[in-house]
């Protein structure tokens, strides 16, 4: 019976599909055999170096062994036949050839893979994935961190107890409940008591939070105690009670140092700053030399550590309480004495690093520069309001300090003193001007100042400091402002009798301080000379300002017509006239030449000439008679012509130096030859 070509046609398609089953489950069992030769040498490997292999992979190898690599050979399977419409079972995969079973067709043993030998050891478990540094760590009551509720406990007890010593000791008096004597004892027992809690409770609990407190307490009660024996009872002299106390305060920052406890500290320092004045009532003086006895024996405890904040609870409440003293005090210079003890102290401390060595620089708190500057601030207050001899004092001795820090003061790398330098200057500059506040009178101030002015610019422009030059810039804007009173003066002739030979040395002054601010800001500001031809602008059209009141003063000296200061007025304003038409030939001779500014330097000249000019017509024309009138014109007219002809002349020298570009004469035709 023949088959149908149709039918033959799907047995050589399943005949197809089965050697490609086949040939793909040989590939399979290849890669497996292949796994487990690798795994065997990472086994062998990882046991030489003591390191553990990495988990096995799993392989489609059969549970009863390895298995070769062949392919089976021979023809292939017969197909079987289907009823019709029916679909054919897949033909199963044919079973891996174990390594020395006789196989027919087999592939040589050069083919045949090794095989997997047994694991030696035990295989470890991958590690766990490591934790995400970007998972949110859990969040936690604040309640329930480290010492939180403890120390806020510690604090408020702290206060607490403070209030009630400070009742025991102010305000139990007037309910006679016991006497002085008692009243001082039970402070001390107290303050003993809360020491000998605070030993106790450090030694037994790992936490010092409790301790810190109860210390803290006992310090200040004794503090206050001594304050009390001093103040109140009048049993103690000051001087021994200022010695107690610093000895007390001392004691006490000891212990906040040996614990490692700025918050022992802070409390030790912050509850006596508060509570002395409610104690000392009205002697302002007496706590404030407490409070500077305190500054002072708390420094060590910073020594080497990183406490900003008994740097500030050291330094502003007795600066505070000095601006007090120093307002409250009637005929006496305590409170200022007192207010300048605390200036260098503070800034001898702030210097202090540079002689300790770079050791002890690490330690520095960052806001003691800062607070050099604040506990200037009652000095400052006092050389404004004492007699002037003290004021004197007081003022120069600390602008001179301050003009030492700002000299060795900056130190690289150092951050607290980084600033240093310009916080002192400021310091300085505010000390000059209070002492040039102070002279012996008031007509002396304005020349006071701008001498003061013109130190801080010439400094400026010499050192070519920038942090000099940013002070020294607002001082001269500031010393300038009273200069301008003598406008009047300047342009009326009346007012030519008010002149005197301090106003003439002001306006001396305001003229060389312009240049000298010209050269400030040339030399500090290298890259943009416009602020610097402002200010020499400015100096050129203040040149008339000595001039015209000079005159004056020379007029009214020399007795000149019958009016002599304004004849000297007169004088004064055809000179100014003339200077200004001999500078503006000088700015354009220069211009001339080959400098780098030489075209502002003829603008300027020809600008300064036009003002000249626009003076003679409008000014001197109506405001000059007489031999100055006639004399300013014809100067003036002299050197216009003489400016005119020497520009023409040297413009024509500077053309030829640079040479003229000659053109070659033409060239005729060859002449012929015979």
């Amino acid at each position: 019976m023949s088959i149908p070509p149709r039918t033959s046609g799907y047995r050589d398609e399943l005949s197809t599909l089965e050697d490609e089953f086949a040939e793909a489950m040989s590939q399979l069992y290849r890669v497996g055999n292949h796994l487990a030769r690798v795994r065997v040498a990472l086994e062998r490997d990882a046991g030489a170096e003591g390191v553990s292999a990495p988990p096995p992979v799993a392989a489609p190898v059969p549970s009863s062994g390895p298995v070769v690599t062949t392919a089976p050979a021979g023809p292939a399977p017969a197909p079987r036949t289907t009823p019709a419409g029916a679909v054919p079972a897949p033909p199963q995969a044919p079973e891996p050839v174990r390594v020395g079973a006789p196989v027919a067709g087999a592939a040589p043993a050069s083919a045949a893979a090794a095989p997997a030998a047994p694991p030696r050891g035990p295989v470890t478990a991958p590690p766990a994935p490591p934790a995400s540094p970007f998972a949110p760590a859990p969040l936690e009551p604040w309640w329930q961190r480290d010492g939180v509720v403890a120390r806020l406990l510690a604090v408020v007890g702290a206060g607490i107890t403070l209030i009630g010593v400070a009742f025991l000791l102010a305000i139990a008096i007037q309910a006679g409940i016991f006497g002085p004597l008692a009243r001082v004892l039970s402070g001390a027992v107290l303050s003993a008591a809360l020491l000998g809690s605070a030993a106790v409770v450090r030694r037994r609990q790992e936490s010092p939070v409790g301790a810190l407190g109860l210390a803290a307490t006992g310090v200040a009660a004794a503090y206050l105690d001594v304050l009390a024996v001093t103040r109140i009872y009048d049993w103690v002299p000051a001087a021994l009670g200022l010695v107690v106390a610093g000895l007390l305060a001392a004691g006490g920052l000891v212990i906040a140092r040996a614990w490692r406890s700025q918050l022992l500290a802070v409390l030790v320092v912050v509850g006596v700053a508060v509570l002395a004045p409610v104690v000392g009532g009205s002697e302002v003086l007496l706590v404030g030399a407490f409070l500077l006895t305190l500054t002072i024996a708390s420094y060590p405890a910073q020594v080497g550590r990183s406490w900003p904040v008994l740097e500030v609870a050291r330094v502003v409440p007795t600066t505070l309480y000095a601006v007090v003293a120093v307002a409250a005090q009637d005929d006496g210079h305590e409170g200022t004495l007192m207010a300048l003890v605390l200036a260098l102290f503070v800034l001898a401390t702030t210097l202090a690093p540079l002689v300790r060595g770079p050791g002890a620089r690490a330690g520095l708190p960052a806001p003691l520069a800062a607070l050099a500057l604040v506990a200037a601030l009652p000095a400052l207050l006092a050389g404004g309001t004492e007699d002037r001899p003290v004021a004197v004092v007081v003022l120069l001795v600390l602008a001179a300090a301050h003009l030492v820090a700002a000299w060795v003061g900056p130190v690289a790398g150092v951050p607290a003193l980084s600033r240093l330098r310009e916080l002192s200057l400021v310091v300085a500059a505010l000390a000059l001007l209070l002492l040039a506040t102070r002279g012996p009178g008031e007509s002396f101030v304005p020349l006071a100042l701008l001498v003061v002015a013109v130190g801080w610019v010439a400094a400026a422009a010499g050192l070519r400091s920038t942090s000099v030059g940013v002070v020294a810039l607002p001082v001269a804007l500031l010393a300038l402002l009273p200069a301008t009173r003598h406008l009047p003066a300047l342009v009326s002739r009346s007012q030519a009798d008010r002149v005197d030979a301090v106003h003439v040395l002001e306006a001396v002054c305001v003229v060389v301080l312009l240049a000298l601010v010209a050269l400030a800001l040339r030399a500090l500001v290298p890259g943009s000379p416009e602020a610097s031809r402002v200010a020499v602008c400015a100096a050129a059209l203040a040149l008339p300002l000595p001039l015209v009141l000079g005159g004056s003063v020379l007029g009214r000296a020399a007795g000149l017509g019958d009016d002599p200061a304004a004849s000297g007025f007169l004088v004064g304003h055809a000179l100014a006239t003339v200077v200004w038409m001999a500078l503006a030939a000088g700015l354009l001779v220069r211009g001339l030449g080959r400098s780098e500014d030489a075209g502002v330097s003829v603008l300027a000249g020809l600008g300064l000439a036009a003002t000249a000019v626009v003076k003679l017509l409008f000014f001197d024309l109506s405001a000059l008679d007489g031999l100055p009138r006639v004399l300013s014109f014809i100067v003036a007219g002299v050197l216009l012509l003489a400016m005119g002809a020497g520009y023409a002349s040297a413009l024509e020298r500077a053309r030829r130096a640079r040479g003229a570009v000659e053109n070659p004469a033409a060239q005729g035709p060859p002449a012929p030859t015979v």
